[in-house]
């Protein structure tokens, strides 16, 4: 990995310390909000994969607008979940250079069980949009 993609690498992973994440109530959780300040600079804002950092990866990243399509019309949430959380290793996890979104997430807001509730929820609001974005392979 070139010095670039790393660099970018630690900066997506600096995003949500940075901005924060967006709170609607306790336990709910701004999914569209989440993936902007998390995923949408290398997955772009409509989940193409060809967002102008993704160009500095060594592997281009998904285009989430097609997961279901890709797997036979039924978006495989629990899949997707563990991409997302990444703490739980998988040999489908995706590319090395993904953030591991769930120990981000828990170094960002601890982990007691409420704190974990929390991060849950994140994953739950992330996952609900990156579904919501699906679209029919065509």
């Amino acid at each position: 990995m070139n010095r670039s993609s790393r660099l970018c690498l630690i900066l997506i992973a600096l995003m949500p310390a940075l901005c924060g994440a967006t709170v609607l109530a306790p336990g709910e959780y701004d999914g569209a909000a989440l993936y902007a300040a998390n995923c949408s600079g290398c997955h772009g804002d409509d989940g193409r994969g060809d967002e102008v950092q993704a160009m500095s990866l060594a592997v281009t990243p998904q285009d989430l607008r097609f997961i279901a399509s890709r797997a036979n019309g039924t978006f495989p949430r629990w899949f997707i979940e563990q991409i997302v959380d990444g703490r739980q290793l998988r040999l489908a996890h995706g590319p090395d250079g993904m953030p591991v979104w769930g120990t981000i997430f828990t170094r960002q807001e601890g982990l007691n069980p409420a704190a974990q509730d929390r991060v849950e929820g994140m994953i739950d609001a992330l996952v609900d949009h990156i579904e919501a974005m699906q679209v029919d392979l065509e």
